[in-house]
């Protein structure tokens, strides 16, 4: 009889728990990046006299990244929800044979 491969997500030593950590450095990274972005954007807006070109375009940034920065609680419960949905996954998930019907 033939065997069935299984794909997993990782590697069969981290098998037992789904390790957190990854997400949370992404988390950091990109907050950081994004303040450290809107911080540089401002500058450049406050060193520009209004209604320049260096001034419109750093303050249409400035406003894009603060529109993102209303999105990131979003994007980080949707990153939590699909690790503990993968955990769920990964705790329910069937090892039944080829053929079995339940």
């Amino acid at each position: 009889m033939e065997k069935r491969r299984c794909l997993t997500l990782m590697p069969r030593s981290r098998r037992g728990a789904l390790d957190l950590t990854d997400l949370a450095i992404g988390i950091v990274v990109l907050g950081i990046t994004v303040s450290i972005g809107a911080t540089i954007l401002t500058n450049v807006r406050d060193t520009n006299t209004q209604n320049s070109a260096a001034y419109n375009l750093s303050n249409q940034a400035a406003s894009g990244i603060a529109e993102y920065g209303n999105w990131f609680k979003i994007l980080v419960i949707v990153g939590v929800a699909s690790v503990v949905l993968s955990l769920i996954f990964l705790a329910f998930g069937r090892s039944g044979r080829v053929g079995e019907t339940y």
